[in-house]
């Protein structure tokens, strides 16, 4: 018997667009049936099996097709072509309030929705102290839902959704609306739900940690399509990657392929790990990386709180006015463990002239929790930091990667170690 829960065969969402309001009726009144249409695929030719007990995130710029996907697998859209089939019972948090009666009480509408999977009246008011508790939205459960805030709309809708033992369950953009607390305690519980009922789930965010925390795997769809399907971290990658290349298309930037790997510094093995994903404009690069250990001695493997050195070559290759760098340290699962970079640091290079090398040293202690983490390293020219855009220069996903042993006298009840300045005052 097959396990798996989600299939779908040459989906496809299409709309037709038209460029005036009349053009519509001239269509539909011509006699040869010309057409005065545009057609918009929104979701295309899209295969995909889902099984049981797999968490699954969907990826993508705005516009990909993601929302489109789940509106088709939920029933709120039918397919214009292709096949899909759901087998399960599903529950599902999509656009705010989809599937409320604004008309009707937050309390109300808890009735309504566990009518609508099944529940008896008996088996409603069983489930009702955990769904209000949950939702936290005190004397608002007894007002119309359309004089609730989209905060407490979305509270209200997630307590619904995991009410009623799902299956399957799947989770659109919703979640952000919530305060942060409220979207700390939503992901503890799908958590929960993932190790104790083995529920299947489909999440889409834009938060990427989160999308790396939840699932194992992941899909990143563009233009209507999947473009990749595969293990978190990698698919992440490759979504970094193909935003970089965008911002550089935007920006004109030079042929990423002018780089040749024979001019870089590095020994093979850098080669090989920074050949992965890697995105370059030509103007400037990372010749090598390493992390060093306090006697210099490049290492992969380091002892817990070591002070280690990550320690970066960079060669300009036009006049740069300023250059940014910076680091991301990753778990095994792709989730960003540290983060820094010069314009934090108050380190950026400025006045750099082609041909300049320059070696970038960052000292900072491996308090990590025991396991293996890589290095992410990123070169660009800031444009407006304000919005965060930048002309990206060098960005390696894998640069370096290392282990930290198991840290002497006991278990590290977290990712890092922060150095804390306790004051101890007895009364």
């Amino acid at each position: 018997m097959s396990d798996v829960v989600i299939k779908a065969e040459n989906l496809s969402k299409v709309y037709k667009l038209y460029d005036d309001h009349m053009d519509r009726l001239k269509e539909s009144l011509h006699p040869l049936r010309k057409k005065y249409h545009k057609d918009f695929y929104a979701l295309k030719d899209v295969d995909l099996e889902i099984k049981k007990g797999e968490t699954v995130g969907i990826i993508g710029k705005n516009g990909a097709g993601k929302s489109t996907l789940l509106k088709i697998l939920t029933g709120v859209l039918t397919p214009s072509e292709g096949t899909y089939d759901v087998k399960g019972k599903v529950s599902s948090l999509l656009e705010l309030g989809v599937g409320f009666n604004p008309e009707l009480s937050g309390m109300e509408n808890i009735y309504f929705y566990g009518t609508v999977f099944g529940y008896s009246k008996v088996e409603i008011e069983s489930k009702l102290k955990d769904i209000i508790d949950f939702a936290d939205i005190g004397e608002f459960i007894h007002q119309p839902v359309k004089t609730y805030s989209s905060g407490m709309v979305v509270r209200l809708a997630f307590s619904v959704a995991i009410s009623v033992s799902p299956e399957i369950l799947i989770v659109d953009e919703a979640l952000s609306v919530g305060d942060m607390f409220f979207q700390a305690k939503c992901m503890t519980r799908i958590k929960e739900m993932i190790e104790d009922e083995n529920i299947t789930l489909i999440f889409v965010s834009h938060d990427i940690g989160a999308v790396k925390s939840v699932c194992e795997k992941t899909i990143l769809m563009d233009e209507g399509g999947i473009v990749e399907f595969g293990e978190s971290s990698d698919v992440v990658e490759k979504y970094f990657s193909m935003r970089i290349r965008s911002s550089q298309e935007v920006l004109g930037g030079n042929d990423l392929g002018r780089i040749e790997h024979k001019s870089i510094v590095g020994d093979g093995e850098f080669q090989k790990r920074a050949a992965f994903q890697r995105v370059q404009n030509g103007k400037a690069r990372f010749l090598n990386v390493q992390l060093l250990n306090e006697k210099g001695e490049e290492v992969q493997s380091v002892e817990y709180g070591e002070i280690v050195t990550l320690r970066m070559f960079v060669e300009a290759m036009e006049d740069i006015g300023v250059l940014t760098y910076g680091y991301h340290v990753r778990d095994k699962n792709g989730a960003d463990i540290v983060y820094s970079d010069s314009v934090i640091e108050k380190c950026s290079l400025e006045n750099v002239k082609c041909g300049d090398r320059f070696v970038l040293d960052w000292k900072f202690k491996a308090a990590f929790s025991h396991g293996g983490y890589n290095v992410a390293c990123v070169l660009s020219i800031p444009i407006d930091l304000e919005i965060s855009k930048v002309d990206f220069c060098d960005f390696i996903p894998i640069a370096t990667v290392f282990a930290v042993e198991k840290r002497e006298g006991g278990y590290l009840y977290g990712s890092v170690h922060v150095d804390n300045i306790v004051d101890v005052v007895k009364l």
